[in-house]
């Protein structure tokens, strides 16, 4: 069973997120910040992570840095109601392999699954 990670502030979004993924079979997790996330990721090891782009105690983009060092071969997921150039570049240097925007829709999320490889169908 693929693993996921959601690192939201938003009880909503978490709870959301969550019943998509597991609609698609994969197993979830889920933090409120990014320096919990971190610590998540470790023992979790997650096959992906989605992450909010602004959250307390630590960004998404930080976060998500310091994950893919730990391990690059995860994907990275980075959520945003923001989308500047700024914000998809440092997304992008921090690893991420994809971006979307909020309020997002459950296709959205699956077509990210699915060009990842990390459904069933």
């Amino acid at each position: 069973m693929k693993k996921a990670l959601i690192v939201d502030d938003s009880a909503y979004n978490r709870t959301l997120l969550n019943a998509i993924l597991r609609k698609k079979g994969l197993s979830v997790e889920t933090s409120d910040n990014g320096e919990d996330a971190v610590a998540k990721f470790q023992t979790v090891q997650p096959d992906i992570v989605f992450l909010d782009y602004i959250m307390p105690k630590k960004s998404g983009v930080e976060a998500l840095a310091e994950m893919k060092k730990m391990n690059p071969n995860f994907i990275g997921v980075m959520l945003t109601s923001i989308s500047s150039a700024d914000d998809v570049q440092a997304a992008k240097a921090a690893g991420a392999n994809a971006y979307i925007l909020k309020p997002y829709e459950a296709e959205k999320i699956y077509q990210v699954l699915t060009k990842f490889h990390l459904t069933e169908e």
